[in-house]
């Protein structure tokens, strides 16, 4: 009896199995037992010619509603309209190998967020074969990212209030590092405050900011110019002695601006400003 696991070739005879064919077999079942990867080979000019079931799953579309159509039906309109698809079939067949990711769209119009990997592939004569394409759903990832930032916003803009302390003057208090990107969120608030008040003077305190630095103090200074340029005039508070010793040491001209040591001064020095002054009650006992 002939093994029913072995070919048979049309004479009879028995044939075994190639290593190829093997190999073919076990990349296909490694392949198609990945339902959470899109794997895919595409044509030299992008067009689909496999599609397993991960790449099923995770865009809607089954292999005969996709074979021979190009692979940009995935892309947002924008990403067509700027040939970026093709612009990444040119980066991987250049490099070799190419990565991004992106919205793509699926089969019922919704979109996910995809990690790809495009990879060229060349016959022996260095002639490109085609592309062979990895992408994977990462859209919980992307979600808690863009939740993880909303709330690192929200932190921010809670640790930096604007006070409406007296008529005509606005404090915002400042605690923790400042870099570029707290920096532009002080000068956003700072100007929404002056505008919506109509204050023309606004206090600076820094005395809760650890360390000042070249680059702190260039944000400070655009600060400043913009509440200007709205007609205001800024005061900065709580510039402490290693703070002012540092501003000295980075060269840091701050000539134009006023400053007071604390919080009590500088209003002192709005208030004045703007030719008021506080007066106490002789009856008070």
């Amino acid at each position: 009896m002939s093994d029913p696991a072995k070919g048979q070739t049309k004479s009879g005879a028995i044939a075994e199995p190639s290593d190829r064919d093997e190999s073919e077999q076990f990349y296909r079942f490694l392949v198609d037992g990945l339902l959470d990867v899109a794997i895919y080979w595409l044509s030299p000019s992008g067009n689909i010619q496999s599609w397993n079931k991960g790449a099923e799953r995770i865009t809607g579309y089954s292999a005969s509603e996709v074979i021979g159509k190009h692979f940009s039906m995935f892309y947002m309109k924008d990403d067509r309209d700027r040939k970026f698809p093709d612009y990444e079939l040119q980066e991987a067949d250049r490099v070799g190998r190419y990565e991004s990711n992106g919205w793509r769209m699926r089969k019922d119009g919704g979109k996910f967020w995809a990690d790809v990997i495009i990879a060229s592939l060349h016959d022996e004569d260095g002639k490109p074969r085609g592309f062979a394409k990895v992408v994977r759903d990462a859209s919980e990832r992307k979600k808690a990212e863009e939740l993880i930032e909303r709330q690192k916003r929200d932190l921010i803009e809670l640790s930096t209030p604007v006070i409406h302390l007296w008529h005509g003057i606005l404090a915002l208090p400042i605690v923790g590092t400042l870099d570029s990107a707290r920096c532009q969120i002080v000068m956003e608030k700072l100007l929404e405050g002056l505008v919506s008040t109509g204050c023309g003077v606004a206090i600076l305190d820094i005395s809760g900011v650890p360390t000042v630095d070249t680059l702190v103090a260039q944000h400070l200074m655009k600060t400043i110019s913009a509440a200007r340029l709205m007609g205001a005039e800024c005061i900065i508070s709580g510039i402490r002695p290693e703070t002012a010793q540092t501003i000295v040491h980075l060269g840091v001209d701050l000539s134009t601006v006023k400053t007071k040591s604390s919080m009590a001064r500088a209003l002192e020095e709005a208030l004045s400003s703007l030719n008021m002054k506080v007066v106490t009650d002789g009856h008070r006992n």
